[in-house]
């Protein structure tokens, strides 16, 4: 094994994110190899010029640290299903290799002790930064505003204010998790006569609210990009939508609001409803709460009442209409996963978008099907640990990954 290898492996394991059997590899090789966990460490980790210091009192709480660790007492007997386990004689091997490098920083004292490592190079060579792996933690406020212009505002570590001034818009984040647009006074006056395009995109992970230019008020969930125009002119007005969004349209008898997506349509006036329009899914599905809306694909077309959701096939001009609970739509926003007698599949989907996490699957669950209401705010391990308790099915976490198995 080489240094690169050894360092990756000794990364993933003090932040709890290497595999079963990455874990295995790396104890079976420092049990024959105890002096090269010393080694690259020395290399890559005790960098004296990078590193914030550590006096003794410091040093003496990391050499603690590492003796309190679960993962050097447990044994197989004890394996859980998300954090791998290995034999205990290996953990002690393990253990007194660490305890050798807590020595070192008794030793060296203004030694700094990290994982997320820049290694200096020659003079005019780049620095590599090694990458910690990151958990899987539930989702959060987060959104990338991109501007006509194609200027990109990451919004989550943006201030509150104004933004940018787009058109005859102001666009303002008001809080953690919500843009407004705001008309510009004498925008009208000063020659800003171009209907200009704004997108709001929302990666895996995330959630976020805009307040579009008439006050319709839109939610976009995970996976999700919503365009729109910083005014609505004409006689109507338009979006395009990707993903899932929850709509509370602002009322306007005489503009109707049109939201596209592929070759559906929705019309509607004023109304509340909230449309799944993933691209990875099998159809497009609108929701509505309150008013009235108008689906239509092709030739086809339906009108909802409240109550109903329109299932639209992507793959034909097919549109079917069912009354549905519609808590179960929207729980999404309301900060809930509301899964009713759904496949493994379908429930993944959606975990795996709030969690940013992918997903693969060991085994066939064909005629399972699972149901249950669980906070999006929830760690993953006792969401999953919630799924096994209520079907014969089984996860392990490694990284960023969720294997699926029964």
């Amino acid at each position: 094994m080489n240094n690169e290898r050894l360092r990756i492996l000794l990364e993933q394991y003090f932040n709890d994110t290497i595999g079963s059997d990455d874990c295995r590899e790396l104890l079976n090789y420092l049990n024959d190899n105890p002096g090269e966990v010393f080694n690259a460490v020395d290399e890559n980790v005790l960098n004296l010029d990078a590193a914030p210091a550590f006096d003794n009192i410091q040093a003496q709480k990391v050499l603690a640290g590492i003796k309190a660790d679960a993962r050097f007492t447990q044994t197989q007997e004890d394996e859980a299903v998300v954090v791998p386990i290995v034999a205990k004689a290996s953990s002690i091997k393990l253990y007194a290799a660490f305890i050798k490098i807590a020595a070192a920083v008794l030793v060296f004292g203004t030694v700094g002790f990290y994982f997320v490592q820049k290694y200096k190079k020659a003079a005019g060579q780049n620095e590599v930064a090694a990458v910690q792996p990151a958990k899987i933690l539930p989702g959060s406020n987060k959104a990338i505003l991109t501007l006509a212009s194609g200027k990109s505002i990451v919004l989550d570590s943006a201030e509150n204010g104004a933004l940018a001034s787009t058109g005859k818009s102001q666009v303002n984040k008001v809080g953690d998790g919500k843009l407004v647009y705001d008309a510009l006074p004498g925008a009208a006056h000063a020659g800003v006569n171009a209907v200009l395009y704004n997108t709001l995109t929302i990666p895996p992970g995330g959630q976020y609210q805009v307040v579009l230019p008439d006050g319709t008020q839109v939610w976009l969930n995970s996976s999700s990009a919503l365009s729109y125009p910083t005014e609505f002119t004409g006689n109507e007005r338009r979006v395009k939508l990707t993903g899932e969004a929850y709509f509370e349209v602002a009322k306007n008898k005489d503009k109707p609001f049109y939201v596209e997506m592929n070759n559906t349509q929705i019309r509607v006036l004023g109304t509340h409803f909230d449309v799944s329009a993933y691209s990875d899914d099998s159809a497009i599905t609108t929701t509505l709460l309150e008013g009235s809306v108008q689906v239509s694909k092709n030739n086809k077309q339906a009108l909802l009442k409240p109550g109903q959701q329109a299932v639209v096939d992507n793959r034909a001009d097919n549109i079917a209409v069912s009354k549905v609970n519609t808590n179960t739509a929207v729980a999404w926003k309301n900060g809930y996963f509301v899964f009713e007698d759904e496949d493994i599949a379908t429930i993944m989907k959606k975990v795996s978008r709030w969690y940013n996490a992918d997903v693969e699957y060991k085994a066939s669950f064909d005629g399972q099907r699972f149901g249950g209401t669980f906070a999006r705010s929830k760690s993953i391990a006792e969401l999953l640990k919630n799924l096994e308790q209520i079907g014969k099915v089984h996860f392990k976490i490694t990284g960023r990954r969720i294997t699926v198995m029964q």
